[in-house]
């Protein structure tokens, strides 16, 4: 077994069931038996911090947050990495997208909100906090971290395909979940967030056990140590991971993994 010093997870169809919920005191117990062992725990999302911050308001002790796949790290709610797209040219991939592709909502995340056209579909969600409308994307003045796409199911992968094709050399696009598309910059992934958390506590990543269930999470798990894929995850994520979870989302899959590879009292 590798000497585990940074548990890292993503969030969705992954530490969280499908009604978006986990189990908190369970959660909050483990953590406090990691650190007993010098163990870090993080999470690794899509989602922007402010999301982040306010649905793990029952769990304080989480020890980072790498948010919006990568280009937002956090340290004990102190940012020590950030990657920012360039604005002027995603607006004008903006532009390119909505004329080439059936897109059903298209928005920026960033630092203060997330920014819609006016006349976008898109409401105030479960992922969304702070939705902003504008008439002129232009007018954006916020540094924008991630651009996201939705999209119908069967179109997912090909426009995925599509976007890496032809813009491959500035942005990079994964799906996301819940027929969601995330766009960041080309060189930013979660792995790349782990890579920063291991050079801040000064481990290896070696010294990682990641867990995930989407595309968005390919390269943490492969990077990682030991790479968990979810039980509910599709077998091409499952096909890149060193194991499975014990059980699936919906039935603690990650604390039960944890549990079983770090023997923790339950």
């Amino acid at each position: 077994m590798k000497n585990i010093k940074l548990i890292a997870t993503d969030i969705d169809g992954t530490l969280f069931d499908s009604n978006h919920e986990y189990n908190t005191q369970r959660l909050n117990n483990y953590i406090n038996q990691l650190h007993q062992q010098n163990i870090k725990f993080s999470v690794a999302s899509g989602n922007s911090y402010s999301h982040l911050e306010q649905i793990f308001q029952q769990t304080n002790n989480i020890d980072a947050i790498v948010a919006e796949n990568g280009a937002q790290i956090l340290v004990d709610g102190k940012t020590i990495y950030e990657d920012t797209l360039n604005n002027d040219e995603l607006f004008d991939i903006d532009k390119e997208l909505n004329s080439n592709l059936n897109i059903i909502s298209l928005c920026f995340s960033g630092e203060n909100g997330t920014y819609v056209n006016a006349d976008s579909p898109q409401t105030n969600d479960y992922y969304i906090n702070n939705l902003v409308r504008l008439e002129d994307m232009n007018d954006i003045n916020d540094k924008i971290f991630k651009m996201n796409i939705r999209i119908d199911d069967k179109e997912l992968d090909p426009t995925v395909k599509y976007i890496n094709d032809n813009y491959g050399d500035t942005i990079h696009a994964a799906v996301s979940g819940f027929g969601s598309i995330d766009i960041i910059s080309a060189h930013i992934n979660k792995a790349t967030g782990i890579k920063e958390l291991c050079d801040y506590y000064n481990i290896s990543t070696e010294n990682v056990i990641s867990f995930g269930d989407n595309g968005n999470d390919l390269e943490m798990l492969q990077e990682s140590g030991i790479g968990v894929a979810m039980k509910n995850s599709g077998k091409h994520i499952q096909a890149e991971a060193d194991m499975i979870s014990v059980t699936d989302n919906d039935h603690d899959g990650v604390l039960n993994t944890i549990a079983d590879v770090l023997s923790l009292e339950v």
